[in-house]
C-alpha cells in the first residue's frame, strides 16, 4: 500500500483490476483504493506476473502493507511432482503395528483360484481361535468403552476391525455386516420405514430492536463509501463553523463567448471555467481578504493564490488545487483544469493535490441550473459558483438609447464567511469579477 499523502494512513480495497496469473506491465493499474480523501488506482511498480493477491476487496489496508506479489522474472515451469503415494494408516486399516509398512500398504497376497460363485459371497475368514488382530488404537478404544471387538463387523483388510468401524459402532450406525453363511436362516424382512417427520415450520424472524428503522420492501440501503463519509462530515462541519452569506451577480458573457469561438478556429479549445478562474484570480489580487483563512481568533491572508476547482467523479465530488494560479495565463489555467478533470476521471488525483487551497470555484457543467448556493470548503472563507449560461433578452445602451438584445447570461454566486468578510468586501469582489468578464480583455 503506497503512501498516497501525508495525512493518509490507510485505504479500502475497492476492486482488483487483475487476477492471479495475469501478466502486467510497469505502471499498469492493479487495483482501486478508496481513502477518506480520494479514490485512486494503484499502478504496478514492476512488470511481471501476479502470483498472489493478499488483500481482498473490502479490506482496510494500512500504508506499506503488501497488497499482492508479482514475479518479475519468467521462470521455467517445474515438472509436476510424481503423485504422492497415499499414506498407509494402520489406525484406519486395522493392521498391527509390527506388521505395518511405513512406505505403503502391505502387499496383498496372491489371488486364489476360486470356483464360480453362485451363492452370495462368503464372509471374510474368521481369525484363528480367539486371537483377533487389531491396532493399538482400536484396542484402546475397545477397552475404554468395554466393547468386544469380535462383535463389531470389520471393513479392513481380511475383515479386520478399524478405528472407523469402532466409531461407527459407537455412533449406532455399524457398517454393513458380511452376508450370512448359506446354512444360516434367511433373515426376516426389514420393518417398513417410518414416515418422515413433517417439515419444521420456519421460525419467524426476530422483531427489530426498539428504535430500529424497518426498510420497506424494494428499498435499497447503500452504505457510505469512505469518500462520501468524508464529504458528509466536511459539509456539516462547514455549515456549523461558518456563518454563510451568499450574494449574486448577473454577467453578460458575450465577449467571452466571442473570444472562445475565435480561438476555437485557431485550434485552441477552451471552456468557460478557465475564464471565471482567471477573472477571480485578478479580483483576489484586489480583494486579498477573500484569499484568507481563519486560524483560532486570527485571520491569515495568503500571499499565493491556490485555486480549488470542484471536479465531479463517479464516487463523489473532489476539489483538487491549481497551485499558484496567479502565475498562470488564461491558457495555462485552461490546461491545468483539463489535466485535473482527466486525472480525476481516471482516479489519479493524489491526496496532497486536494489540500492547501485558498479559494474555490465550482461549476455544475452544461446541465447546471440558473444559480446555487455553495458551501465553503473549510478553512477557506470564499467560494464562487457558476450558473448555466443561457441566452436572454437584456437591455443595453447604444448611442444614448436603450435597446433590447439577446445575450448569453450567467449568474455567479459568491459564498463567504461572515466572520471575516463583510458585505462591502464580498460585494466588491463579485462586482469586480463581473467587470473583468464583461470587459473581455482576454489574452492567452
Amino acid at each position: 500500500m503506497p503512501q498516497l499523502g501525508e495525512s493518509v494512513v490507510e485505504g479500502v480495497v475497492v476492486k482488483w483490476l487483475v487476477q492471479v496469473g495475469a501478466v502486467v506491465e510497469k505502471d499498469q493499474s492493479l487495483l482501486e483504493i478508496s481513502t477518506d480523501k480520494v479514490d485512486a488506482e494503484i499502478p504496478s511498480p514492476v512488470a511481471g506476473k501476479v502470483v498472489e493477491i493478499l488483500a481482498k476487496e473490502g479490506d482496510t489496508v494500512p500504508i506499506q502493507e503488501v497488497l499482492c506479489r508479482i514475479e518479475t522474472e519468467a521462470k521455467a515451469e517445474p515438472e509436476p511432482p510424481p503423485p504422492k503415494a497415499e499414506k498407509w494408516d494402520e489406525e484406519e486399516e486395522g493392521f498391527p503395528g509390527a506388521m505395518a509398512r511405513r512406505s505403503g500398504p502391505p502387499i496383498p497376497p496372491a489371488p486364489r483360484a476360486e470356483a464360480p460363485k453362485v451363492a452370495p459371497p462368503t464372509p471374510p475368514p474368521a481369525p484363528e481361535g480367539d486371537k483377533v488382530r487389531i491396532s493399538p488404537v482400536v484396542a484402546r478404544m475397545a477397552a475404554e468403552h468395554g466393547l468386544d471387538v469380535r462383535s463389531i463387523p470389520g471393513t479392513g483388510i481380511e475383515g479386520r476391525v478399524t478405528k472407523k468401524d469402532v466409531e461407527s459402532y459407537l455412533a449406532g450406525k455399524p457398517p454393513k455386516a458380511p452376508p450370512a453363511a448359506p446354512s444360516a436362516a434367511k433373515p426376516a424382512a426389514p420393518p417398513p420405514k417410518a414416515a418422515p417427520p413433517p417439515p419444521k415450520a420456519k421460525p419467524a424472524p426476530p422483531p427489530p430492536p426498539p428504535g430500529a428503522k424497518v426498510t420497506p420492501e424494494g428499498d435499497q440501503v447503500v452504505p457510505f463509501t469512505p469518500i462520501r463519509k468524508m464529504i458528509a462530515e466536511h459539509m456539516v462541519a462547514s455549515k456549523r463553523t461558518s456563518p454563510h452569506v451568499h450574494t449574486f451577480a448577473e454577467v453578460d458573457m458575450h465577449k467571452a463567448v466571442a473570444f472562445r469561438a475565435e480561438k476555437k478556429k485557431e485550434g485552441v479549445s477552451l471552456t468557460y471555467l478557465p475564464f471565471v478562474i482567471w477573472a477571480a484570480v485578478e479580483a483576489l489580487r484586489e480583494f486579498p481578504i477573500l484569499n484568507s483563512q481563519v486560524v483560532g481568533e486570527s485571520t491569515v491572508i495568503k500571499k499565493a493564490i491556490h485555486m480549488g476547482v470542484a471536479v465531479d467523479t463517479e464516487r463523489g465530488l473532489i476539489v483538487p488545487v491549481i497551485r499558484n494560479a496567479d502565475e498562470k495565463s488564461l491558457l495555462g489555467v485552461a490546461k491545468a483544469v483539463e489535466d485535473l478533470a482527466a486525472r480525476g476521471a481516471a482516479k489519479k488525483i493524489l491526496p496532497d493535490e486536494l489540500t492547501g487551497g485558498t479559494f474555490s470555484i465550482t461549476n455544475p457543467g452544461l446541465k447546471g441550473n440558473l444559480f446555487g448556493t455553495p458551501i465553503l470548503n473549510q478553512p477557506q472563507v470564499g467560494i464562487l459558483r457558476m450558473g448555466q449560461i443561457v441566452k436572454r433578452p437584456v437591455v443595453v445602451e447604444r448611442d444614448g438609447e436603450d435597446a433590447i438584445v439577446i445575450r448569453p447570461m450567467m449568474v455567479l454566486c459568491l459564498g463567504y464567511d461572515h466572520r471575516v468578510i463583510d458585505g462591502v468586501a464580498g460585494n466588491g469582489f463579485l462586482y469586480r469579477v463581473r467587470e473583468i468578464l464583461e470587459a473581455g480583455e482576454f489574452h492567452l
